[in-house]
C-alpha cells in the first residue's frame, strides 16, 4: 500500500543527493532525517504508532541544524513546531469528537511539530498537502486492489507525513500563485 510513497521518497533522496556540493553542512542532517522518518513510516505502516525515539531524534537534530545553520530563524522554527503540533492535534479531537472515532494521533502530531523545526512556517503546508495527496492516493489505490473493506478503515498516517516532510526538505515547498 506505500510502495508509491516509498518510490517518491527515494527520488527525493537521489535528487538532493544530486545536488550534492550545494548540501556541504546539510548532509548529516538529510541522512539523519531520512533514516528517522524511514524508522517512523515503517513504524507506523506496521502498529498505526508512531514511537516517541525518532520523533524525539527528529526534534533534536531539527533544532540543532536550525542553531548551527541560521540561529537568527530558531525562534521561528520553535513557533512553527508548536503551532504544526498544535494544530494536528485539535485537528485530531475535532474529527474525533465529530466522528467519534480517532481521525489523526498525538504521535501524527508530534512528527508535525517535528517538521515545524526542519521546515519553518513556510514548509509545513506543503507538507501537509503532500501528505494528504500521498495519503489519498495510498487510500484508492488500496480500495481498488480491496485491501480496504470499507471507507471508514483506518490508514496509517504517519508514513504520508513523514514523505511530506521529506519532500518539503528535499525539493523545497510548493510555490503558491
Amino acid at each position: 500500500m506505500l510502495t508509491p510513497a516509498i518510490w517518491a521518497a527515494f527520488l527525493a533522496l537521489f535528487r538532493l543527493f544530486a545536488e550534492l556540493g550545494e548540501l556541504r553542512l546539510f548532509v548529516l542532517p538529510s541522512l539523519a532525517l531520512f533514516t528517522a522518518l524511514c524508522l517512523v513510516s515503517l513504524f507506523d505502516a506496521r502498529y498505526f504508532v508512531i514511537p516517541d525515539g525518532p520523533v524525539v531524534f527528529l526534534a533534536l537534530t531539527g533544532a540543532a541544524t536550525i542553531l548551527a545553520s541560521a540561529p537568527e530563524e530558531a525562534v521561528n522554527r520553535f513557533a512553527a513546531a508548536a503551532t504544526g503540533f498544535a494544530a494536528l492535534r485539535l485537528f485530531g479531537r475535532g474529527y474525533e469528537a465529530l466522528r467519534g472515532t480517532p481521525g489523526v494521533g498525538e504521535g501524527d502530531a508530534k512528527l508535525f511539530g517535528a517538521a515545524g523545526l526542519w521546515l519553518g512556517f513556510a514548509g509545513l503546508p506543503s507538507c501537509l498537502i503532500y501528505a494528504a495527496l500521498s495519503a489519498l492516493i495510498a487510500a484508492a489505490l488500496a480500495a481498488s486492489r480491496g485491501l480496504l473493506r470499507n471507507p471508514r478503515e483506518p490508514i496509517a498516517f504517519g508514513p504520508h507525513l513523514a514523505l511530506g516532510l521529506w519532500l518539503a526538505w528535499a525539493v523545497g515547498p510548493l510555490e503558491m500563485g
